[in-house]
């Protein structure tokens, strides 16, 4: 019998991605974000959540999607990595989806504009194709013990 897993389903230039539910911690309307001098250039500022200081990237520029203005209907998806607390710009997020596990096949080499690395499989739905990213290969470990300094 099959595995059901449920992902957020988002948004980067009208692309439809999804992100392992158990991965988020909240999702947050666009906040003002606090510029920090020296950043990486993915890195667009920090926010402070109850008394947490969270550092936002644009999971645009750092997947190497081309950037966009952000909207009303841009979200801070804010996720566990590594045991710290980092959000993610998107466009977008639409809906959770609730996925058979024997539907996310395997990513294809050279199947979309992202890095595979980025990619844990490609889930085949009724409404098309959604891209499942795997938060904790976006960051390599330099990237991500850099972030842990916010």
């Amino acid at each position: 019998m099959a595995e059901y897993k449920q992902y957020v389903n988002l948004l980067l230039n009208d692309e439809k991605y999804g992100i392992d539910i158990m991965d988020i911690k909240e999702i947050l309307r666009m906040l003002d974000i606090t510029k920090v001098p020296k950043a990486p250039s993915f890195v667009e500022g920090i926010i402070n959540i109850r008394g947490k200081v969270i550092p936002i990237v644009d999971l645009r520029k750092k997947m190497g999607i081309p950037a966009n203005e952000f909207t009303n209907s841009s979200r801070i998806i804010v996720v566990n990595l590594n045991g710290k607390q980092v959000g993610f710009i998107v466009d977008q997020v639409e809906e959770v989806l609730r996925v058979d596990g024997d539907l996310v096949d395997k990513a294809p080499a050279a199947s979309t504009s992202v890095d595979n690395r980025y990619i844990k499989g490609v889930a085949r739905l009724q409404t098309g194709m959604v891209i499942i990213l795997d938060v904790h290969e976006i960051f390599g470990r330099n990237e991500a013990s850099a972030l842990s300094m916010f």
